[in-house]
């Protein structure tokens, strides 16, 4: 019998009254589970295997089957203060869903239960708790994915606007596509303030005096952004042109054969 803690990363509808769940498990990566009779009201596990739920859950793994049954389920975090805000809701469904599209399948996940945990629990603190967001030592490719700037969190000013490019630069970083923003990818030399362009096809960042006369291909938002969490100086003041270009470095790496979906929602959610 296995005891793990476990995030909802998808759930959808077996027959009128189960859930075929979808869960990042700290033991066992991603695991799909049948949940009989789910939907009834009198239902043991209501609310515990809800998407973006953090549970503990109980369950035998059987080696011969796909689909696992679910002996317990114990709501640890439903997430409240993060569900009651559109954009913060939608950056976690995109999150959650490349998790469970490209994560590795078959193998434990520490890193990415870590990170994405921490990034949730980040989400859902209060606006006048939100985190304080560090810049990782060097973006030193050797630093444990696990040890994210989100395990230290600190009550300060609201700065989650970070939350979510910093979720995808540790995500880039565990898999082995580490962006390096402290060094001019043509001249070798450290960059001053913020970059003065990023190519998000090779994930290259260029330093003003290498750039010269060119027309960045980034725009200064984009830059910006990347300033700020390299420096962990404050909140990024659009972050959705930091987050895109690090969506697009992530797509050419690993390809995005298949849509994320979510990424239309989170869409929609910015322009309100």
């Amino acid at each position: 019998m296995i005891k793990s803690h476990a995030i909802v990363l998808h759930r959808y509808a077996y027959s009128d009254s189960s859930w075929i769940v979808k869960a990042l498990t700290e033991e066992c990566g991603i695991v799909s589970f049948i949940v009989k009779g789910g939907k009834r009201k009198e239902s043991p596990f209501k609310g515990a295997l809800d998407p973006l739920a953090l549970s503990e859950v109980v369950f035998r793994q059987n080696p011969n089957t796909e689909l696992q049954f679910v002996k317990e389920a114990t709501l640890l975090d439903w997430h409240k203060d993060m569900r009651e805000d559109l954009l913060k809701t939608a950056k976690a469904q995109v999150m959650t869903e490349i998790v469970l599209r490209y994560a590795p399948a078959g193998v434990p996940l520490e890193g990415e239960f870590s990170l994405l945990e921490n990034a949730l629990a980040a989400l859902s603190l209060p606006a006048n708790n939100a985190p304080d967001i560090k810049p990782p030592a060097d973006n030193a490719p050797e630093s444990k994915p696990s040890e994210s700037v989100f395990a230290d969190i600190k009550p300060s000013a609201d700065n989650t606007s970070s939350i979510f490019a910093r979720w995808l630069l540790d995500i880039c970083d565990l898999w082995g596509y580490t962006l390096d923003m402290h060094t001019c990818s043509r001249c070798g030399h450290p960059i001053e303030g913020a970059p003065a362009d990023f190519h998000p096809e090779t994930g290259a960042f260029v330093c003003n005096s290498c750039l010269g006369v060119e027309s960045p291909r980034a725009r200064k938002e984009t830059l910006d952004g990347f300033y700020a969490l390299r420096t962990g100086n404050g909140d990024i003041a659009h972050p959705e042109f930091t987050e895109n270009a690090l969506l697009a470095y992530l797509r050419n790496h690993i390809g995005f054969l298949r849509e994320i979906n979510s990424l239309k929602f989170l869409n929609e959610a910015r322009k309100l």
